[in-house]
């Protein structure tokens, strides 16, 4: 994956963190979620770190909604965090339903490899806790071989328990004193993790990337460009596991679209 952002620093400092209100906010299923560009979605990250605070970061898609609406404790985590992204055509969809325009589909997967072009000029130090083992070995050497400069403080597989070894884990999380820990477990495992253990972690920016890693170190091919610039990803995807996607997307994605048009029906009668 090539490194690839036109989004310069100068830019980037102008777009205030404290701009991230109610009127950047969209809500559908009952979670709301950031509606900025791509440059504002940097800023804030940047300026997160910059600022020595503290937040997590989710990405949502329709199969995280269909889960929200069947994980109370998912959907909660979601609801209380302050930087949720919208990442797929199915939000977009989402949003023409209720009338809304989407100005970015924020896809994790070419987000996040901008913000690491960002760190390696920044010098932010990144963990990369997930995946299968020897994923995050081979993903840390893509990463210092295409961003020069960029700063890896450890590395750790998911494939621990999640019950008796997180602790361990955390402390070579913060034996490694990163600014960014970037967690692959998917969806909803990683957020749940993350808002459990989120008090003892001290980095900056704690963000669940789902399948980044498999993609990033090679192990999972993307669907090509022009596929993903027309929201089809989805499909590609399919295409390559069929076996084990099947349902999240021809019987998933219907299954979004019409939880949005009867919650959609609800709000406007509650609304009245």
């Amino acid at each position: 994956m090539p490194k690839g952002t036109d989004v310069s620093l100068e830019i980037l400092e102008k777009v205030p963190f404290d701009t991230m209100d109610s009127t950047n906010k969209f809500n559908v299923l009952d979670i709301d979620f950031l509606s900025i560009s791509r440059e504002e979605a940097l800023s804030l990250l940047q300026q997160v770190i910059d600022r020595g605070e503290k937040e997590s970061v989710s990405f949502i898609n329709a199969d995280c909604l269909n889960i929200s609406c069947k994980d109370e404790e998912y959907r909660a985590i979601l609801q209380s965090q302050k930087i949720v992204l919208p990442d797929g055509a199915g939000i977009e969809i989402a949003c023409r339903v209720i009338g809304k325009q989407l100005v970015a589909n924020l896809n994790g997967t070419d987000l996040i490899p901008q913000l690491w072009e960002i760190a390696a000029q920044k010098g932010y130090r990144f963990y990369l806790l997930g995946a299968a083992p020897g994923v995050t070995q081979r993903m840390k050497l893509k990463l210092e071989e295409t961003y020069p400069g960029i700063q890896v403080a450890g590395e750790h597989h998911g494939y621990f328990d999640h019950d008796t070894e997180s602790d361990s884990v955390i402390d070579e999380i913060n034996a490694a004193e990163s600014n960014v820990v970037l967690v692959a477990f998917g969806a909803p495992v990683q957020e749940k993790w993350i808002h459990q253990y989120q008090g003892k972690i001290d980095s900056n920016l704690i963000v669940g990337v789902g399948g980044l890693f498999d993609f990033y170190s090679g192990d999972k091919k993307r669907a090509p460009l022009w596929m993903r610039n027309n929201g089809l990803e989805w499909m590609y995807r399919l295409y390559l596991e069929p076996g084990r996607l099947w349902r999240r997307y021809i019987v998933g994605n219907p299954l979004f679209v019409f939880r949005v048009f009867k919650w959609k029906k609800r709000v406007a009668s509650a609304g009245s």
